[in-house]
């Protein structure tokens, strides 16, 4: 019996990442345009014209001009829903 229950959760441990890891390539890009509320470490909270402000996550490997992402700015940002939030792939700062 513990034999049988060691090897479920063994199971259950490496299934889960190798699931989470194809939802996260099928997931279709979005694309949120928006103004800055604000910039605190690698979340950006923004603000769409007509929708309710979303949190963006900013990975670390991706190159942004953070002092350009100040209260106000225009933004556009193409990101994927991962997990529990939008990661970004690519943030614009509109002129």
């Amino acid at each position: 019996m513990q034999l049988l229950r060691r090897f479920l959760i063994a199971t259950v441990l490496v299934a889960v990442p190798a699931i989470a890891q194809q939802g996260d390539s099928s997931t279709t890009p979005v694309r949120i345009t928006g103004a800055v509320l604000s910039l605190s470490g690698n979340i950006l909270d923004v603000k769409p014209s007509a929708a309710p402000a979303v949190w963006v996550t900013i990975p670390a490997d991706l190159h942004v001009d953070r002092s350009a992402l100040k209260e106000g700015v225009s933004v556009s940002i193409e990101a994927r829903w991962v997990d529990v939030c939008y990661v970004a792939s690519q943030i614009t700062v509109q002129k």
